[in-house]
C-alpha cells in the first residue's frame, strides 16, 4: 500500500497533461469549410433579344417593268426576298457616283427591269455585311437606303446590284453570280405581277414617290393599356437604383451612384433616362452607332414590340427605332412611338447619354375591325392641296395613328395616310383624302 499515493500522484499528473493538450488543441484548431459561391442574380430581360436582321428591315419593295410598277409593304413577302439576298455572294463593291443628281438617281432606281428595296434609314455597309454575305475584304463605311436589283442589263453590260443613298446621291455598284439574277427573276419578278400597282405624281418630291394606286385595307386595332412598371426599367437601366423625390412629389424618378437619372413620363406613356456625365459633341462611326445601340437595347430586353430601325444622325450620335404594327409605322402627337438613343463618352468610355422609350406593351388585343383607307391616287391629290413646298416632300405612305381613350384603359391604332417633310411626319386628314370607311370585320 506504500505505492498508492505515488500512483495517485502520477495519475493526477497524467490527467493534467491530457487536459492541457486538449485545451491547446481546442485553442489552435481551425475548421475547414467548403467555399460557398454566392448565387448569381440573373436579371430577367424585359423582352426577348433580337438579332440585327430582325430590327434592320426594308419596309417596301417595288418592281419596275416596261408597262407598270408593282410592289408590296408586307413583311412576309419582303422576308422571302431577303432570304434570297442573304444567299448571294456580293463582291467588288465600288463607288460609281459621288454626288449623283436627282435625275441620275431616278434613272438608276426607276428604269424598267429593276427591283428597288426601300429602307427607312441609312444602312452602313458593315451592318449589311453582318446580315448578308459580302466577299470583299475591304468594306466601305458608307451608307445606303435603297438597293436596286437590275436583273436585265443594257447591251454590252452585265446585271448588277446598286446601293444608293438618296440623300447624299452616292451610288455604289456590286456584282453577284449571274445565276442569282436568273433565280431572282424566276422566283420574284414573275410573282410581282400579282402585287398591287403603284403610281406616282411628278409634281411631288425631288424623286418619284410611289404609293399603292387602289384602296388600302388595314385593320383598326384596340389594345388594353398594359404598361411595364417604371421600377422594372430602373432595375434594368441603373446600377442599384434608388427612388428619388420628384419636384411634383408624384412622378417616379430613380437615380444611382453614377448620377444617372430615370424618370417616368405618364403623360405620353414613356420613360426617359439620362447620364449627364456622358454628354459629348463628338461624332460617331455609323456602323458602331447601330451595333452599339442594338446591343444596348438587347442588354435589357427592350424590344417589347415590333420596332424597326428608322434612322440616325451620326454627327450627334443619335439613333431611332420606330414602332410598327400590321407592317406599318405608328405615329402619335401625344404618346411615345419609338426608341430614341443618344450616345456620349464618360472617362473615355462610350455609353448612353439619353434614352427615351414607351412603357406600354401590346399584349392584350381588345378589338379589331377592318377599315378601307382612301386610295393612293386620292392621297396624292390630297398632298397637292397642301400649302407646302411639294418638292420638299420625301415620302407618302399609310401608317397608324395612336391615341388613348379618355378612361386610360385602351389605346387605339387607326390607319391613316401620312407624308414626310424634312424628317417629320404629318397626317393627311380624312377631309383631304376623302375619308375612310369600315370594311368587313
Amino acid at each position: 500500500m506504500k505505492y498508492v499515493e505515488q500512483i495517485k500522484s502520477i495519475a493526477l499528473f497524467l490527467l493534467i497533461l491530457l487536459s492541457l493538450a486538449l485545451t491547446f488543441t481546442i485553442w489552435t484548431f481551425t475548421p475547414t469549410h467548403e467555399t460557398i459561391a454566392p448565387s448569381a442574380i440573373v436579371e430577367e430581360p424585359i423582352a426577348e433579344i433580337k438579332n440585327t436582321e430582325e430590327v434592320v428591315r426594308p419596309v417596301k419593295v417595288l418592281f419596275h417593268s416596261e408597262e407598270t410598277v408593282t410592289g408590296t409593304d408586307e413583311q412576309s413577302s419582303i422576308e422571302a426576298i431577303l432570304d434570297a439576298v442573304q444567299l448571294w455572294e456580293i463582291r467588288d463593291i465600288r463607288l460609281v457616283q459621288e454626288e449623283a443628281t436627282p435625275d441620275a438617281v431616278e434613272s438608276y432606281m426607276h428604269s424598267s427591269e429593276r427591283a428597288v428595296i426601300y429602307y427607312p434609314g441609312p444602312i452602313p455597309f458593315p451592318v449589311f455585311d453582318s446580315i448578308t454575305n459580302i466577299a470583299d475584304v475591304a468594306i466601305p463605311e458608307s451608307s445606303f437606303n435603297r438597293i436596286v436589283i437590275e436583273w436585265e442589263a443594257p447591251a454590252n453590260d452585265q446585271p448588277a446590284l446598286y446601293f444608293i443613298n438618296t440623300v447624299s446621291g452616292r451610288i455604289y455598284k456590286a456584282t453577284i453570280p449571274p445565276a442569282a439574277f436568273k433565280q431572282f427573276e424566276e422566283e420574284f419578278v414573275t410573282k410581282a405581277a400579282e402585287y398591287e400597282t403603284y403610281i406616282t405624281d411628278e409634281a411631288i418630291g425631288s424623286l418619284p414617290i410611289y404609293v399603292q394606286e387602289g384602296d388600302v385595307e388595314k385593320p383598326r386595332v384596340n389594345y388594353l393599356l398594359d404598361e411595364i412598371s417604371t421600377a422594372r426599367f430602373a432595375e434594368s437601366l441603373l446600377d442599384s437604383p434608388g427612388l428619388a423625390l420628384s419636384a411634383d412629389f408624384m412622378t417616379q424618378e430613380y437615380t444611382d451612384d453614377s448620377g444617372a437619372l430615370m424618370r417616368e413620363n405618364s403623360n405620353n406613356k414613356s420613360i426617359s433616362y439620362v447620364q449627364p456625365k456622358a454628354e459629348t459633341s463628338d461624332p460617331a462611326i455609323p456602323s458602331d452607332l447601330l451595333f452599339d445601340s442594338l446591343g444596348y437595347v438587347n442588354e435589357h430586353g427592350g424590344w417589347t414590340d415590333q420596332y424597326f430601325y428608322e434612322g440616325m444622325n451620326s454627327l450627334k450620335q443619335q439613333i431611332k427605332y420606330q414602332l410598327y404594327i400590321e407592317d406599318l409605322p405608328v405615329f402619335s402627337t401625344s404618346i411615345a412611338t419609338g426608341l430614341e438613343i443618344t450616345w456620349g463618352v464618360d472617362a473615355g468610355e462610350e455609353q448612353v447619354y439619353s434614352y427615351l422609350r414607351p412603357t406600354y406593351q401590346l399584349e392584350s388585343e381588345a378589338e379589331k375591325r377592318m377599315m378601307v383607307l382612301a386610295s393612293g391616287k386620292d392621297a396624292l391629290n390630297a398632298v397637292k392641296q397642301l400649302d407646302t413646298d411639294l418638292s420638299a416632300i420625301t415620302d407618302i405612305k399609310p401608317g397608324y395613328k395612336l391615341t388613348e381613350s379618355e378612361e386610360n384603359k385602351l389605346i387605339t391604332f387607326e390607319p391613316a395616310w401620312y407624308f414626310e417633310t424634312n424628317g417629320a411626319w404629318a397626317e393627311l386628314t380624312s377631309e383631304l383624302t376623302g375619308g375612310r370607311k369600315l370594311g368587313l370585320e
